[in-house]
């Protein structure tokens, strides 16, 4: 008897998983503009962004990825109206003078009870500098882009 209210347990489970997906693995949720999530994420990216090229500076989103409490954003830093960064006087002008420098911010986030918290931060990488994140932090492998699998080259 044991034994068939088990496999009628593990037959509903499997069943409840099919008709409600949602319940049965988490979605990767891509914040559209104006909602409050993604200005928060994107101001959370800011401080450190103008620390770094200067203020002020608006977001051209390439990338935002949220699951849970975690979120992955790639975006393209420039000032408001769109107008061009300069690079000189940064720490950025040699890259830039040679050519190596991608103008992205590649950052992952977490949320926190004082809001959303900067894990991991880069600009200007030419290669997948987010591979490394993966095992740092325990961040389901979705919120990356390709759900965590390496792009080759």
């Amino acid at each position: 008897m044991r034994v068939f209210v088990l496999k009628a347990c593990l037959v509903a489970a499997a069943m409840a998983g099919a008709l409600m997906p949602g319940i049965a693995a988490a979605q990767v949720e891509q914040p559209p503009p104006g909602s409050p999530q993604r200005a928060a994420i994107l101001d959370a990216l800011r401080g450190q962004t103008i620390g770094e090229l200067g203020g002020p500076i608006e977001f051209m989103v390439n990338d935002i990825r949220v699951l849970g409490e975690w979120a992955f954003v790639e975006v393209h830093p420039q000032r408001p109206g769109g107008g061009e960064i300069f690079y000189t006087y940064t720490r950025y002008q040699a890259a830039w003078d040679a050519g190596a420098l991608d103008q992205v911010v590649t950052a992952l986030l977490r949320e926190t009870p004082a809001g959303w918290l900067v894990y991991e931060y880069d600009f200007g990488a030419t290669d997948v500098v987010w591979q490394p994140w993966m095992t740092m932090y325990p961040v389901p492998p979705e919120v990356f882009p390709t759900g965590g699998a390496v792009p080759t080259k």
